[in-house]
């Protein structure tokens, strides 16, 4: 019985560890702040506001 739950233990910490390492890695932050990243820069003369608002 014991035995059963060290090796489910040892699972599951090990899991938790992979989980965290690829999530928590900085290849992965830098993918998803690639997408926000914008090389063009926005005239603001261009952007015509309505007169309502």
């Amino acid at each position: 019985m014991y035995t059963i739950k060290k090796y489910f233990f040892a699972l599951a910490a090990v899991a938790l560890l992979g989980v965290s390492f690829v999530s928590c890695t900085n290849d992965s932050v830098a993918d998803t702040d690639a997408l926000y990243n914008n090389s063009q820069s926005i005239d603001k003369g261009d952007i015509v506001v309505p007169p309502g608002g």
